[in-house]
């Protein structure tokens, strides 16, 4: 679940304890992707997590994974009909979207469906 890229995840990670992993449930809840690019933790493990693995909490961290994640998620969007700059009121809408993001085609997820599947679930309506 994690990446290879030089200065992050596992090059970044080498032997620091990780608190959080992409194989914990919490995972889909502790961490928060904004259209930004960005990624930010609803708690301390998340929080710790994100510098051991330099996921992109702030630009100076990791510029180039920020604007990756920015314009991957965008495609995604646009792919299925959403303004990535808009937002969208349409709650059924947007969980019909997250259904088909987190749906394998050919036992695969498209790149980054995840983060753009937790985008818009911060967009439904509470």
């Amino acid at each position: 679940a994690g990446c290879k890229t030089k200065g992050q995840c596992d090059e970044h990670h080498k032997s620091q304890i990780l608190p959080l992993t992409p194989l914990m449930d919490e995972c889909e809840t502790e961490f928060s992707f904004n259209i930004s690019g960005r990624v930010e933790g609803s708690t301390d493990r998340a929080n710790e997590s994100i510098k051991v693995l330099n996921l992109g909490d702030k630009e100076k961290n990791n510029k180039r994974l920020i604007e990756k994640r920015k314009q991957l998620s965008h495609n995604l969007l646009m792919i299925n009909g959403l303004e990535p700059d808009e937002g969208l009121e349409d709650d059924e809408l947007l969980r019909s979207v997250i259904v088909d993001l987190l749906t394998p085609q050919d036992g695969k997820l498209a790149p980054f469906a995840p983060v753009v599947a937790n985008i818009l679930r911060s967009w439904i309506s509470s």
